[in-house]
């Protein structure tokens, strides 16, 4: 057997739990959400500007509360953690169902932004990054791979379940469907034979210099933070940004809203596959080595949109996103676990999930006060490549970090 094979089998329960978990994630994403909103605005006779409202203050404060739940995974018995987070997703699933008013909806919006995209991920990853040293990018990046899993097969299951059962009694077959994995995750953690391992499930309690350190405030004085958090805010902001208005990039340029939906197969295959590439490269150079090249591929992309207009930019374009998404994903959470260690890395990556959910909130935004006053999208990648090139120079500033 191949030393791949026997890493899978060793460790086939405690991968199945990160991918589950990533996986389940999709509940609390943009991608699935938006199946949802032509429904919800029907129910609630609400425009596009106010749901858009809604929808960006819930993102908004989930992110807020995220830096603050987040640091429990650090305290608390990881089952127990678990648990608490997939019965939080699945109670807020519910109360959507049942919104009638829209306070609910901002609340039940809030409530999938914060357990579904926010923890259940934050969960997933943190547990990869601890649970392992050498095989830490492998684990992190097949881990990860629930998330395109879940933009592949859910919205084609949810969008023939809203037109059979109406939006409210999918979102009770979903949540459904989330109670039954609870026992499913908890049954792949307990399944885990290796002591060192099944040791990590319940934190040691903080000292008082780890207490200070996982501080948020603690954690933002670091130079890592500083070097880290810019390319992480780029990445998220003007990634969303582009897919997000995607169909009027489109238009501007005379694409079909045809190709648009299927050229986008190649934002999905190329983070997918950066993503497991990242991986192992970080297990033999680390993510340390590995980070300031990340934004690089969505630069090329950028390049291309500033100066032609035909239909291979906008597959050049996706692609580049994907692959810098991909790529960053695993070799962001791997750098974060060598500079910051693995006894306060859910307080470190419950900060950087804050700024990865806000800069989803802060880009769309950004792009929309862009095309309002009048810039086309070869400007808007023209500043983008600016933006990601500044923020490239100063990720170079990791390579004088000591791995801890």
């Amino acid at each position: 057997m191949s030393s791949l094979g026997k890493y899978l089998k060793r460790n086939q329960y405690l991968l199945g739990f990160g991918f589950l978990l990533t996986f389940l994630s999709s509940f609390g994403q943009t991608f699935l959400i938006s199946l949802y909103v032509p429904y919800i605005q029907e129910a609630f006779e609400i425009s596009d500007s106010l749901f858009s409202s809604i929808y960006g203050g819930a993102t908004i404060a989930s992110a807020f509360t995220i830096t603050w739940a987040g640091r429990f995974i650090d305290k608390i018995r990881l089952t127990r953690f678990t648990i608490i987070v997939m019965i939080g997703l699945v109670f807020f699933m519910g109360l959507l169902s049942m919104s009638y008013f829209l306070p609910l909806l901002f609340i039940s919006i809030y409530g999938l932004r914060l357990f579904g995209q926010g923890l259940l991920s934050h969960t997933a990853i943190t547990s990869m990054a601890r649970f392992f040293d050498d095989e830490r990018g492998k684990s992190i990046s097949l881990a990860n791979l629930g998330h395109p899993f879940g933009e592949a097969i859910l919205p084609i299951i949810l969008v023939s379940l809203m037109a059979f059962l109406g939006w409210r009694y999918t979102l009770v077959t979903t949540l459904s469907f989330v109670i039954v994995c609870i026992p499913l995750a908890i049954y792949l953690l307990r399944k885990n034979v290796n002591f060192t391992q099944l040791r990590k499930y319940i934190p040691a309690p903080f000292s008082k210099e780890e207490e200070k350190q996982s501080r948020p405030w603690e954690v933002m004085k670091t130079p890592a933070f500083w070097v880290i958090m810019p390319s992480s805010l780029a990445a998220a902001s003007i990634g969303t940004g582009f897919l997000l208005f995607k169909l009027k990039l489109g238009l501007a340029n005379n694409w079909t809203p045809t190709f648009i939906a299927a050229g986008f197969t190649a934002y999905a295959i190329g983070n997918a596959l950066s993503n497991l590439f990242a991986g192992f490269l970080a297990d033999r150079f680390s993510g340390r080595s590995l980070f300031p090249i990340y934004l690089l591929p969505a630069c090329l992309g950028f390049l291309a949109l500033m100066f032609f207009t035909d239909p291979w930019v906008y597959i050049a374009l996706v692609a580049g996103i994907g692959i810098t998404n991909g790529f960053g994903s695993t070799v962001k959470n791997v750098a974060l676990a060598e500079l910051f260690g693995i006894r306060i890395i859910g307080s470190v990556r419950s900060l950087f999930t804050t700024v990865m959910v806000f800069s989803t909130a802060l880009g769309p935004l950004a792009f929309g006060i862009l095309l309002d006053y009048g810039f086309d999208f070869s400007d808007i990648a023209m500043f983008s490549l600016i933006f990601y090139g500044a923020c490239t120079l100063n990720a170079l500033r990791i390579l004088k970090f000591k791995i801890v």
